[in-house]
């Protein structure tokens, strides 16, 4: 085998190729016998069938939680919307009486008010109508309060 020089190509080796077979027969035939296919292998609709049968478990197991959780999540909704109800059930209630309240508040500064108008009176009387007839600077005073306090009433 030579190198080949500057400027040459390399030309790869032709591969050995068989004599064409002839049949027992003897006589040739027109074109070689071409080799039976090759019979494919079981591997890989076995890796197939296994990769289906994987994938369809999956789904299958993703199925039933995305259904189990929208369930629970409908569960949920309606516990809350439920509960906002009743929230706003209370809150109504809640302005009622707190409306309520203020007007009781208010009713109760004005009694407590007249109350001791009330007494401021009732104690000055008792106290004027107790006093001897005679004019004296207590029963003035307590004649001055009466006149002032108790036609407020």
């Amino acid at each position: 085998m030579t190198t080949p020089g500057p400027g040459q190509a390399v030309t790869p080796p032709t591969p050995f190729t068989p004599p064409a077979p002839t049949p027992p027969n003897g006589v040739p035939l027109p074109h070689p016998p071409s080799a039976p296919p090759a019979r494919a292998g079981r591997a890989p609709l076995v890796a197939l069938t296994a990769l289906a049968a994987v994938l369809a478990v999956a789904t299958g197991v993703f199925t039933v939680l995305y259904l189990g959780e929208r369930a629970d999540r409908d569960a949920t909704a309606a516990t809350r919307a439920e509960q906002e109800r009743t929230l706003a059930d209370v809150t109504a209630k809640q302005g009622a009486a707190d409306t309520t309240l203020e007007g009781n508040r208010s009713r109760e500064s004005t009694l407590t008010a007249e109350h001791d108008l009330l007494t401021q009176c009732v104690d000055a009387a008792k106290g004027y109508f107790a006093l001897p007839p005679e004019q004296t600077p207590e029963s003035s005073r307590l004649f001055r309060i009466m006149y002032d306090v108790c036609p407020q009433i």
